[in-house]
């Protein structure tokens, strides 16, 4: 008979889908899960709509096709400065997560030690346990959730390879200061580390300084894998459109990994995303706008009920200190959240591999507005 591989030990469904799961069966409102509930650019739908007929619908290069590559590359150098060859150092994949999979599957071997900062992206761990890597957590210092040479120097072992970065961060929103990354690039240089940048809300930020990529920082340019995706910018998250670039040298094995993964992203949505990757300035300004309006209302929803959100610099999700619900875990706060006000959130614990100081819970703003004035009147009331 058939048995369940080794590396499934442990493995289970994700805290947020398993919220989500809860949300439905109790009719609760989801802040839990990052679905991006706002609307796609109206352009793009109605092109969509008008040209799908036309569209290439058979499969692409295993990289993409060459006019996405090329959008995307000219799109990385206007909002992140980075300069890249869309014939040699970008592949498309399915979604910023098809990236990280080729590369990790590309560069590094089972049993290597990556180092991943506290809170984390829970899909960056299980990748790392899915491909048999050893995560090895950094602790971000709270309360601001910085990173700290000493306690980045404390995580490495014998067998650290890599390093993720995720900024602006998912959960806590951190944005990572150019000194905070000139330490990542040292401690990456002296160890000859691979550094895998994760910056798919690099276009939700909340203060005027534009966002700062990690590869443009110090000497991490000729070891940095950068990814990101169509989903956040643009509201698109089913169409899994993503993409990773970085140095020539390192990218012929991620195209190559890429390859058997998942064959191709979806041809008519690549085209259709050349489109939405060249969409002007104001159409950016106009989405920070919108996301700065949802954050200031989910926060001050919040803060009226008692709790103590964060103020997040990017990205679309707040970090909720709960210690006045006189509780002592993010799981008790994410549970009477749940239960008192049928408002679903994650648990802090999801986000850590060791217990987080305080009880936090992760709540989403990519939602509609009457839905989270909805929320906030739950949070208010009760109910």
């Amino acid at each position: 008979m058939a048995e369940v591989a080794n590396r499934m030990q442990g493995m289970q469904q994700s805290a947020i889908r398993t919220m989500t799961a809860r949300c439905q069966e109790l009719g609760a409102i989801n802040l839990a899960q990052g679905l991006c509930q706002v609307p796609p650019p109206a352009s793009l739908l109605a092109e969509g709509g008008r040209d799908f007929g036309q569209l290439d619908h058979t499969y692409s290069p295993a990289d993409g096709l060459a006019a996405f590559r090329e959008a995307a590359a000219e799109k990385l150098k206007r909002h992140s400065g980075l300069s890249v060859d869309p014939e040699t150092e970008i592949v498309t994949t399915i979604g910023a997560t098809g990236g990280l999979m080729a590369t990790l599957t590309a560069l590094l071997n089972p049993g290597d030690g990556v180092l991943v900062f506290e809170p984390f992206y829970g899909y960056h761990l299980a990748a790392l346990k899915m491909l048999e890597l050893r995560p090895e957590p950094v602790r971000l210092v709270a309360p601001e959730l910085e990173i700290t040479e000493a306690a980045l120097r404390a995580a490495i072992t014998d067998r650290t390879r890599a390093l993720i970065v995720c900024t602006p961060n998912n959960p806590c929103g951190r944005r990572f200061s150019e000194a905070e990354l000139m330490i990542v690039s040292a401690v990456a240089e002296e160890h000859d580390l691979l550094v895998i940048a994760d910056q798919v809300y690099e276009d939700i930020y909340f203060k005027p300084a534009p966002h700062l990529s990690p590869a443009t920082v110090g000497t991490l340019g000729s070891r940095t894998l950068t990814m990101s995706s169509l989903s956040k910018s643009f509201s698109i998250p089913g169409w899994r459109l993503g993409y990773v670039c970085g140095p020539e040298e390192l990218m012929g094995a991620v195209r190559v990994a890429a390859d058997p993964l998942v064959g191709c992203a979806p041809t008519p949505l690549q085209e259709l995303g050349v489109r939405a990757l060249r969409l002007g300035d104001d159409y950016f300004s106009d989405l920070r706008a919108m996301y700065d309006a949802k954050r200031r209302t989910l926060t001050e929803g919040f803060r009226a009920a008692g709790l103590s959100p964060n103020e997040p610099e990017g990205s679309y999700y707040l970090f909720v200190d709960c210690s006045d619900l006189g509780v002592a875990s993010g799981v008790e706060a994410a549970e009477i959240l749940l239960q008192r006000n049928l408002i679903g959130t994650v648990p802090g614990e999801a986000f850590y591999l060791n217990p987080p100081e305080r009880p936090y819970v992760r709540a989403c703003f990519s939602l509609p507005d009457e839905v989270l004035a909805d929320a906030v009147t739950r949070l208010a009331n009760g109910r």
